[in-house]
């Protein structure tokens, strides 16, 4: 399931921002419920349960007075989006020609490919998004920040992203076409998990080999630990 997970930031001087980043709870319990209530109940029970449950993590992380930004509600409003329309299709008060399984896990299909494609956007009009969302979550010199070779990196890391994010779409999809929907969820979302590991290992590993010249570049043990902190 494409719920995600956010790291978010509260601002204040110079002290350490409180992340949302959630619990592990939270982060696999929407997919334990929707695997779960899709084969006990229908696929209606399993997106709304799965959809309340992250709408729960999202106001507790507020409760607890966790600056949940607003990348976390925006997640949440697009599952809820994504759940109404499959319960719609469910109900046949709309229909697309598919069913509401290839409707719910479509539109997570097509998510994938625009943020891709936005992505890659950032990169061609020259911000790229990993340049631009870095310095909110970990401390960096400013002399690190607008030299040539940060930026650079970060358009490469970019790069990174958008091909994840389309080959792992159409990963999805000649799965769904070609396996039981048991099956394709449970190997999809083990082989996400593991290559979003590796992806993410080997672009920090090459931003810190390729930043470690720069004088005032802390290492990747300092981005680590300083990782949902920030100077105001």
């Amino acid at each position: 399931m494409d719920s995600g997970d956010v790291n978010e930031v509260e601002k204040s001087s110079h002290e350490p921002r409180r992340t949302g980043s959630g619990s592990t709870l939270d982060q696999y319990m929407p997919v334990l419920l929707f695997f779960g209530l899709y084969n006990l109940v229908n696929i209606k029970a399993a997106v709304i349960a799965s959809t309340m449950w992250s709408i729960k993590a999202t106001v507790s992380r507020r409760r607890a007075g966790l600056d949940i930004g607003w990348w976390l509600p925006s997640v949440t409003a697009y599952l809820i989006l994504r759940s109404g329309v499959t319960i719609l299709v469910d109900e046949e008060i709309i229909d697309f020609g598919i069913s509401s399984e290839a409707v719910y896990f479509g539109i997570g299909f097509v998510t994938k490919f625009l943020v891709g494609l936005c992505f890659a956007v950032t990169i061609i009009i020259g911000k790229p998004f990993v340049a631009w969302a870095i310095p909110k979550v970990v401390e960096l010199a400013p002399s690190v920040i607008e030299s040539r070779t940060y930026v650079r990196v970060m358009a490469n890391v970019t790069w990174l992203i958008v091909a994840f994010e389309w080959v792992s779409a159409t990963w999805d999809i000649w799965l769904f076409n070609n396996a039981g929907l048991n099956f394709f969820f449970l190997t999809r979302t083990g082989v996400n998990f593991a290559m979003s590991f590796i992806a993410i290992t080997g672009a920090l590993t090459y931003i810190d080999r390729k930043l470690g010249p720069l004088d005032e570049y802390p290492g990747l043990i300092h981005i680590l630990e300083s990782s949902g902190r920030t100077s105001q």
